[in-house]
């Protein structure tokens, strides 16, 4: 596992895609051009998108993104950031293996780094137990309003 770069955005693509695509049946563009399209979004997020990729030797096999979020400062803090952990995905011939585990923990790591004051996270109903197990909890302070008629995966 190791922090990502500019210069992985091929293989960051590849997994996104594969995961989108392949696994949950989205339709839309080609791995190349998803790749393009990827690489000006990384570029144009690198101040705001940590990604880490986890490999095995030259095989990329997961990924996840720590998205830097800038607060409303407070009277006691400032400045106050949080963090949102995205597109945390393993490909499913390494999952149940602690792949997964690593991701986050990792990611976990960067966030406290930084002085992050809270990580969240909108897992997948399998991924829950990891994030249980890594300390994150339920709470009731988050309301969401659908903007869209797309569902969200």
């Amino acid at each position: 596992m190791r922090t990502a770069s500019v210069a992985d955005v091929g293989r960051l693509a590849m997994l996104r895609h594969r995961w989108r695509h392949d696994e949950l049946g989205e339709t839309g563009l080609s791995l190349e051009a998803f790749t393009e399209a990827f690489g000006i979004w990384m570029r144009s997020h690198a101040n705001s998108h940590l990604a880490v990729v986890a490999e095995r030797g030259e095989l990329p096999i997961g990924m996840g993104f720590l998205a830097i979020v800038d607060r409303v400062p407070g009277i006691e803090m400032v400045p106050r950031t949080c963090g949102y952990l995205q597109s945390v995905y393993v490909t499913s011939a390494e999952r149940n293996a602690g792949v997964g585990t690593t991701l986050v923990a990792a990611l976990i790591a960067e966030a406290r780094r930084l002085g992050l004051d809270y990580l969240a996270v909108h897992p997948s109903e399998p991924s829950v137990s990891l994030y249980r197990r890594l300390g994150f909890a339920a709470t009731n302070g988050v309301l969401e309003l659908a903007l869209s008629s797309t569902p969200r995966r």
